[in-house]
This record gives C-alpha cells, sequence and structure tokens, in this order.
C-alpha cells in the first residue's frame, strides 16, 4: 500500500516536469521565430530607411538649388529682357547696325582666306508669320568662299540672337549640368548658374577665364567631366572659333553685339573660280518681333 501510495503521490511531479519542459520547448520555439520576424524586419526596413534619407538629402538639395538659382535669375531678366527686345527681336531692324555685323564677318572671312568677292546685302518686304507675333525680313547677299568659309558662315547664322552661354546649349546639355551639380555640390548652383548667364561673346574672347572659375566651384571629376564633354561638343566650340578672333574683337569694339536673330532661309552654291572654291547666293530671314 505504501508503495502505491508513493508512486501516486510522484506522478503529479512528473507530469508537471513534462509538462514544464513542452511549454519551454514552445517558448524556445516562439522565441525563436520572433527572432527570424525581427531579422526580416530589419532587413526590409534598412534599406527603405536609408533610401527615405537619400531622398530627404536630395529634396534639401533641390530647394537649396531652385532658391538660389531664383534669386539669381530675378537679378539678370531685367538686362538680358532689355537686350532681347533691343537688339535680338527688335520691333523694326536696324539696317545700318545689322550691315555692319555682316560687312565686318565677311570682311573676317577675307581676311583668314575663306571668302572673297562678297556684294552688297538687300533687305525685302516682311513675311509675317508665327500668327501674326513676329515677321521675318528676307536678307541677300552673295560671295565666293571655300567649304571652311561656309561652315564658319552657316555656324555664325547659329549663333546670331544668342546671348549668354547658356543660350548656346540645348536643353539635354543643361540638364546634364544640373544633375552633375547635384550630385556634387548643391551650394555651387549660384556659379553654375553665373557661368550659363556669362555673355557669350566675352566667354568666347577669354574661355579659359570663365572655365577656371567654376572649376574652382567643382572639384569632382564626374562633374568636371561633364563639363568638358559639353563644352568640346556643344555651340560653344564654335563660338570659341568664330567669336574668338578678330571678328569677335571687332563687334566688341564695335559695340555690335549681340546679333539680331537670323535664319538661314536659302542657299544656292555653284562652281567657283577657283579649285574647293564655290559661289554662294544666300537667303537669310531677319527676325522682328
Amino acid at each position: 500500500m505504501k508503495r502505491n501510495h508513493s508512486v501516486r503521490r510522484r506522478f503529479p511531479q512528473v507530469s508537471a516536469i513534462c509538462a514544464g519542459a513542452v511549454l519551454f520547448s514552445i517558448s524556445l520555439v516562439l522565441v525563436y521565430l520572433h527572432i527570424v520576424v525581427l531579422m526580416e524586419v530589419q532587413t526590409a526596413s534598412v534599406p527603405l530607411v536609408a533610401e527615405l534619407a537619400d531622398l530627404e538629402e536630395r529634396e534639401t538639395a533641390l530647394t537649396e538649388q531652385v532658391e538660389l538659382s531664383q534669386i539669381h535669375a530675378q537679378s539678370q531678366a531685367g538686362s538680358l529682357g532689355e537686350k532681347l527686345d533691343a537688339y535680338v527681336l527688335p520691333k523694326e531692324t536696324d539696317f545700318d547696325r545689322l550691315v555692319a555685323v555682316f560687312d565686318i564677318f565677311t570682311r573676317s572671312l577675307e581676311k583668314q582666306g575663306m571668302a572673297s568677292d562678297v556684294t552688297g546685302m538687300s533687305f525685302g518686304d516682311p513675311v509675317g508669320v508665327i500668327g501674326g507675333q513676329a515677321q521675318a525680313r528676307p536678307l541677300r547677299f552673295s560671295l565666293s568662299a571655300n567649304e571652311e568659309g561656309m561652315e564658319r558662315l552657316f555656324k555664325f547664322v547659329q549663333m546670331s540672337g544668342l546671348m549668354t552661354v547658356g543660350d548656346a546649349l540645348d536643353e539635354d546639355e543643361i540638364k546634364s549640368l544640373f544633375l552633375a551639380s547635384e550630385k556634387e555640390n548643391p551650394a555651387s548652383i549660384v556659379s553654375l548658374e553665373q557661368f550659363l548667364s556669362s555673355d557669350l561673346l566675352r566667354f568666347a574672347r577669354d574661355p579659359k577665364a570663365y572655365e577656371d572659375q567654376i572649376k574652382r566651384s567643382f572639384s569632382g571629376r564626374s562633374f568636371l567631366d561633364a563639363f568638358e564633354k559639353i563644352s568640346d561638343e556643344s555651340l560653344l566650340s564654335s563660338a570659341r572659333n568664330v567669336l574668338g578672333g578678330g571678328f569677335g574683337a571687332s563687334l566688341l569694339d564695335a559695340k555690335l553685339w549681340p546679333v539680331q536673330f537670323v535664319t538661314l532661309n536659302g542657299m544656292k552654291i555653284s562652281a567657283g573660280g577657283a579649285e574647293e572654291w564655290y559661289r554662294v547666293n544666300v537667303e537669310l530671314f531677319v527676325w522682328e518681333g
């Protein structure tokens, strides 16, 4: 009897120990699962937090860029607008001024052995275009030129109506410069704005001074690579070639810059009097506001 009683008394103790072991095992499983969940959450959240920080940093940089850009743009808008109305797209063409520009240009081609025998210029009656908001007046002249002289004429026509360095760049080129500046030093946006709003003729006369100034604001290789590529492949390269010599100096001295906006309307090319020379009849459109 004592033995049976002793067995019954130990049975609850064994049961309790087994139950405790089971509960302990279950708790270990739950703790393990909790740890796994925490690790998964951490794995997912760390990149998100890092990405959020990058986005917040970029937003701050862009805000600074916009604010500084607006301040600089407001200080430039007035003078550029006045020049645009007075010289680039005037209500009426100043014939003497425009003839003087092309006279200096063609004489510079003659001095460089690129052209000769330039005829007098003639203006036609204006033609209304663009919904009556602007009109174009034909300008005709002819000259003998070699291929280099004709290319120089094309480039000069392309640069007519431009006032600033930024005018000589297309939308993608400007966008590339701003993206590169954003990545390197958003606070230097004013330096980039100042460069883009620099007078194109004065830049062409002394490009190294302007380029050195902006390079002092951006020392990173990524921005400098983008800047140098655009400087070499854009219309800025043509500006240095066409406006950087005696022609540009004459325009500056005679106060004939900026040049009224003209476009090429037609060109008739025939054989010239010498090998690799051509007789070129040119018709340009001179634009009036």
